[in-house]
């Protein structure tokens, strides 16, 4: 739940499930992982008007967990991570 959190906005999946999850447009926007190298960011971010994360690529499963319970938790107590 904290991770849909992070990307949507939102800690519940749709009544119709993830195909008819929205943007904060309320167009359908699906929800999306977003690689992206690691020097433009260090940490996971999220984009929850698209329903987007954007992940770093880590050397290992180990530092992807990591940073993105680091984000998540940041996040979820109102502190940002640039």
């Amino acid at each position: 739940a904290r991770l849909l959190q992070f990307v949507t906005g939102t800690s519940g999946v749709p009544a119709k499930g993830f195909s008819s999850l929205q943007g904060n447009d309320g167009n359908v926007r699906r929800f999306t992982i977003h690689g992206v190298a690691l020097e433009t960011c260090v940490y996971p971010r999220s984009h929850t008007c698209f329903n987007r994360i954007d992940l770093p690529i880590y050397d290992s499963k180990d530092e992807l967990e990591e940073k993105l319970k680091i984000a998540i938790t940041m996040a979820a107590t109102g502190f940002d991570i640039e």
